[in-house]
């Protein structure tokens, strides 16, 4: 069965997530406000600049590389600029990535309503790109399809050279919106997910597997093995988020209020990024 096929057809279950995929249409919704903040989602501080809705950037060292972080359904702008930022910190500044896209989260979980200002992100790439460094987009969860929107946005408009330089790790998330052309285009497509021996899989994890076997051999699935999460023994959800943090503070469920934001004796989960950073 051809990649795009299976992709669409793999089941996923996300948190809330009634029935209904995103459109993939190229609407980006309300994507006008000026500043960038969504209503209820929450605000990263004065640091940031506002692109379009729900999106903002920094430039937070002298690097020239570029991480776009999308966060899960309803995760705040200031959960994913945490977030982005502990990557930063705690592996990709050494390595020269020092401009970061902040995303927040979808409103719904299949991101139906198409919100998030991804046209704006993608102007906006293009002004700063050097047209020579790496990029690096990691989305977790629902955050995927709003990836995968900015991701075909780059394919319709010819933009083969950035996607050549896109390392994308999809984090136990979706598949909607993906297809074999912009797999094609990418330089490195990781799909992710967790284990702890303890506590078991991250929910997501075989539709991670899947949809790394439907984009094969381009695509690769990745397992993050963390021991001591503190997950309860067949807590998928807290599991999930440890595709954020090694050990998440709710032992049952996701907690994206705390575990996109507290990282104190908490260690970042970046596992992952060691093949786009190595090359390998």
């Amino acid at each position: 069965m051809p990649a795009v096929k299976v992709a669409a057809a793999v089941a996923l279950v996300l948190a809330a997530c009634t029935s209904g995929v995103p459109s993939m249409d190229g609407d980006d919704g309300d994507d006008s406000a000026a500043d960038g903040k969504a209503d209820g989602f929450g605000v990263s501080d004065a640091s940031w600049l506002g692109i379009g809705l729900g999106v903002e950037y920094q430039q937070v060292n002298a690097g020239n590389a570029i991480l776009i972080a999308y966060g899960g359904y309803t995760a705040k702008l200031a959960y994913s600029a945490a977030w982005s930022e502990e990557l930063i910190d705690a592996r990709l500044g050494e390595v020269g990535f020092g401009r970061i896209y902040a995303v927040q989260g979808p409103k719904d979980a299949s991101y139906a309503a198409r919100e998030i200002g991804n046209s704006k992100l993608r102007k906006h790439l293009l002004s700063i790109d050097d047209g020579t460094s790496p990029i690096v987009i990691v989305a977790h969860s629902s955050g995927t399809f709003v990836a995968h929107e900015l991701l075909e946005q780059l394919d319709a408009n010819g933009n083969s050279e950035i996607l050549s330089r896109i390392s994308y790790a999809n984090l136990d998330g979706g598949g909607s919106g993906l297809d074999d052309d912009i797999a094609s285009e990418l330089g490195k497509l990781e799909f992710v997910y967790a284990h702890d021996p303890a506590a078991g899989y991250s929910e997501n994890h075989a539709t991670a597997k899947a949809l790394a076997a439907a984009y094969a051999p381009k695509a690769h699935a990745f397992e993050v093995e963390v021991t001591g999460t503190g997950c309860h023994s067949g807590a998928g959800w807290c599991m999930h988020d440890v595709l954020i943090t090694h050990e998440p503070h709710d032992h049952d469920s996701y907690d994206l209020a705390d575990d996109y934001v507290d990282f104190a004796n908490r260690a970042p989960t970046i596992e992952y990024l060691e093949p786009f950073i190595s090359g390998t």
